[in-house]
C-alpha cells in the first residue's frame, strides 16, 4: 500500500494544474472545434495508481473524502494508473446540473450519493503521459477506458458535437443549461488558461470575493446582503452587493462561516463603494477577503457593478487571488466574402471534408455559373436542400418561406385543387447567392415557371440504377431513350446528376398541362419496360429493382422537382449535376465525375445558351 501511495504522490506532482477555458462571446466556427456541455459543479482531477485514488480540486485541495461514491468508482478504473479530468455535479429530473443542488448535497444533512461526475479528458494512462495527443484521440481513449471499467453510474463520459457550435449553444440556452465549452479537436492538453478551450455562457456568472455582509432589515433571515469584490492589478475592486438567492438555512450557515472571518477594519474604503449611504457603509460587517461566492447576474454596468445578481453558493475550489472581472473576449471573427453585393459569412467553413470544400468556394462557384444555372431555376418554384453545418452533417429540405431569407428570395402563392400553397423562387444572382449564404447546397426547381405554373416547359426522365448496375448500362439506357424520343420527333439532352444516374431532358413549348405530360412520359417508360423487362422497371418498388434501371417519369408531376443543371450535390466532394452533349456520353465515367472546378473550367470562355432540346424541325 505504501508503494501505491508513493506512486500516487508522484503522479499528482506530475500533473499539478488543470487546463482552463477562456470566456468568449460566441462559439467558434468550423469542424476543427468540438463542443461539450458546460457543467455546473466542482472541477476535479481524479488520480488512480494501483487501486489507490485521490480527487483534487483545481486549486490543489484533497477532496477525496467529500465524494466517496466517485472515489469508489475511480478505484475500479481498469488501468495501472490514470489521471482523469472531470466535473462533479448533481442532476435534476431533466438531467441538468445545478451548483446550488451540489452545495446542498455536500452540506450538512445532504445526500452525497446524488453526486456524479462527467469525465471529459484523460491526461495519463498506464504509465504514459498523453497530454500531447490531440484532444479527439485522448477522448477516444477515455471513452474506451470508462466503458471497459463499468463505472458509468458515477463516472460518465462527457460526449461532444463536432462543429455546429451556434446550434449547440442555442439548444443549451433553450433547455436552461449554463452554456457550452468549445475545444480545438487536435490541440494538446495545456495547463492554465488559453484559447484552445473556450467557454460560452448563456448568462453572466462568476465567483466573487465576499468582503462583507449586512444584517437583514426585516424577518428572521440571518443575513441581508453580501458585499462583493474582485481583484484588478492586485487591488480589491467593489463589484456590488447581492441580497437574493439565500434560503433561511443557507443564510444561517453563511453567518456561521462569517463569524470566523470577521475583521474590524473596513476591507474597502468608502470611496471605492460609491452609491452606498454613510449609514449603510457603517453597518457593514467586514470579512477577511478569502471566501468566494458564485453569483449569477445579467450584466456589468459602466462603473463596474453587477446588475440583478443572485447568490448561487460558496466556492471553495478556487483561490481568492485569482478572482478577476470576467468579460467575454471576442471570438476570432471569420472572414466574409462579398459576391454581387451579397455577404457570405464564414467562407472558410469546410462544408465537405472530402476534397476540403469550403462555403466560400461553393459561393464563388455559384456566382461563376449564375448565368447558366439561372436559365434553369429563375422564376421557378424551387425546393432547397440546406446543410447549415456542411454536407457531412444533418441536411434538410425546404420549399416554403421561413425566417432568415434574403430580400431577393421571393414567396410564390398559388391555389391548387382549392388549397393554398406558398413556395419560394429567385430571379437573379443576388437571390441565388442569398440561398447559398443560408446554407443551401442543392437546388431542385419545378418543370414550370411561376408565370405559367400549370404548363410545364420541360419533361424529365430520371434513369436511376440499382446499386449493382454498371454505369455503362445506364449510358446505354439513355441512348435507348434518346432514340425512342427521336421517333416521336422530340430532341433531348443528357445530364449527369452528380449521383449514380443520368437525366434525359426534353424541352417543351409549354402548351400541355401536367397530366398530359406525365401520361406521355409514362407511356415512353412503359414502352422501354415492355421491350426489356429484365433491364428496366417503371415502378418505385425497391424490392423489384434488383439489377434494373428505374425509368422515373414521376418527375413530371405537379409539384415534383429535379436537380437543377449545374447544381452542386450534398455528397462527399460536392459533385455537380452537369448537362452534356450526346457525343460526350461515350467518355463519361460516372454520373458524379464533375467537380466545381471542372465545371468552371468547362464553361470558361463560353456564353450561356438555352436547352439544346425541343421538337425537331419538320
Amino acid at each position: 500500500m505504501a508503494g501505491s501511495e508513493a506512486a500516487l504522490k508522484k503522479l499528482m506532482e506530475r500533473y499539478p494544474e488543470v487546463q482552463l477555458a477562456t470566456l468568449v462571446d460566441a462559439p467558434p466556427e468550423g469542424c476543427d472545434w468540438v463542443h461539450e456541455v458546460k457543467f455546473d459543479g466542482y472541477r476535479l482531477l481524479g488520480f488512480v495508481s494501483g487501486g489507490t485514488v485521490r480527487l483534487r480540486t483545481r486549486n490543489g485541495k484533497d477532496w477525496t473524502g467529500n465524494f466517496p461514491s466517485l472515489a469508489a468508482a475511480l478505484s475500479k478504473v481498469k488501468a495501472k494508473d490514470a489521471v482523469l479530468d472531470m466535473e462533479a455535479v448533481v442532476l435534476d429530473a431533466q438531467g441538468k446540473s445545478g451548483f446550488q443542488a451540489l452545495q446542498a448535497a455536500l452540506g450538512e444533512g445532504g445526500d452525497a450519493s446524488r453526486i456524479v461526475a462527467y469525465v471529459f479528458d484523460l491526461l495519463h494512462i498506464d504509465g504514459k503521459d498523453i497530454t500531447k495527443l490531440p484532444l479527439i484521440d485522448r477522448k477516444e481513449k477515455l471513452r474506451k477506458l470508462l466503458k471497459a471499467s463499468g463505472v458509468s453510474t458515477w463516472l460518465r463520459y462527457s460526449d461532444h458535437v463536432e462543429g455546429q457550435g451556434a446550434e449547440m449553444l442555442a439548444n443549451a440556452c433553450e433547455t436552461g443549461l449554463e452554456g457550452i465549452i468549445a475545444k480545438e479537436a487536435n490541440a494538446p492538453y495545456v495547463p492554465g488558461r488559453n484559447r484552445s478551450w473556450l467557454k460560452i455562457k448563456c448568462a453572466r456568472r462568476q465567483e466573487f470575493i465576499i468582503v462583507g455582509w449586512s444584517d437583514a432589515r426585516t424577518g428572521d433571515r440571518a443575513i441581508g446582503a453580501l458585499y462583493l469584490a474582485y481583484r484588478k492589478n492586485g487591488e480589491l475592486k467593489y463589484a456590488g452587493k447581492v441580497g437574493t438567492g439565500f434560503t433561511m438555512q443557507s443564510a444561517r450557515e453563511l453567518a456561521e462561516r462569517f463569524a470566523k472571518l470577521a475583521v474590524d477594519k473596513p476591507v474597502l474604503p468608502r470611496s471605492e463603494m460609491a452609491g452606498l449611504t454613510a449609514g449603510e457603509y457603517s453597518a457593514i460587517h467586514w470579512l477577511k477577503p478569502t471566501l468566494l461566492g458564485e453569483v449569477a447576474f445579467t450584466e456589468w454596468t459602466k462603473d463596474g457593478r453587477i446588475r440583478h445578481p443572485s447568490f448561487q453558493g460558496l466556492r471553495e475550489d478556487k483561490n481568492a487571488a485569482d478572482v478577476k472581472q470576467e468579460k467575454p473576449m471576442a471570438t476570432k471573427k471569420a472572414e466574409v466574402l462579398t459576391l454581387a453585393g451579397i455577404t457570405i459569412t464564414h467562407p472558410d467553413r469546410v462544408i465537405s471534408e472530402t476534397g476540403h470544400v469550403t462555403k466560400g468556394e461553393l459561393a464563388e462557384y455559384y456566382a461563376g455559373v449564375a448565368p447558366w444555372i439561372l436559365a434553369h431555376i429563375a422564376r421557378r418554384p424551387i425546393s432547397l436542400l440546406r446543410c447549415p453545418s456542411g454536407i457531412d452533417a444533418q441536411c434538410f429540405f425546404q420549399r416554403n418561406p421561413g425566417t432568415g431569407l434574403g430580400s431577393d428570395v421571393h414567396p410564390f402563392r398559388f391555389t391548387h385543387h382549392g388549397k393554398q400553397f406558398e413556395y419560394l423562387y429567385v430571379e437573379d444572382e443576388k437571390g441565388l447567392l442569398e440561398l447559398i449564404q443560408m446554407g443551401v447546397i442543392e437546388l431542385h426547381p419545378w418543370g414550370a415557371t411561376v408565370d405559367a405554373i400549370d404548363f410545364p416547359d420541360r419533361m424529365i426522365f430520371d434513369l436511376d440504377p440499382a446499386p449493382e448496375v454498371p454505369f455503362e448500362e445506364v449510358k446505354l439506357a439513355a441512348e435507348d431513350l434518346r432514340q425512342r424520343l427521336r421517333k416521336r420527333r422530340l430532341n433531348s439532352t443528357p445530364k449527369c446528376t452528380g449521383g449514380k444516374g443520368l437525366h434525359v431532358t426534353v424541352k417543351l413549348e409549354g402548351k400541355d398541362r401536367w397530366p398530359e405530360v406525365k401520361a406521355f412520359a409514362a407511356s415512353v417508360a412503359e414502352e422501354m419496360v415492355a421491350a426489356a423487362p429484365d433491364k428496366y422497371i417503371a415502378t418505385m418498388s425497391k424490392a423489384k429493382r434488383t439489377g434494373k434501371i428505374f425509368i422515373d417519369y414521376l418527375r413530371n408531376d405537379y409539384t415534383a422537382t429535379a436537380i437543377a443543371d449545374y447544381s452542386v450535390r450534398a455528397r462527399p466532394g460536392a459533385p455537380v449535376a452537369v448537362p452534356l452533349e450526346w457525343r460526350e456520353l461515350e467518355g463519361l465515367k460516372s454520373g458524379s465525375q464533375f467537380t466545381m472546378k471542372d465545371v468552371l473550367k468547362r464553361l470558361k470562355g463560353k456564353a450561356p445558351k438555352a436547352l439544346a432540346a425541343g421538337k425537331l424541325p419538320g
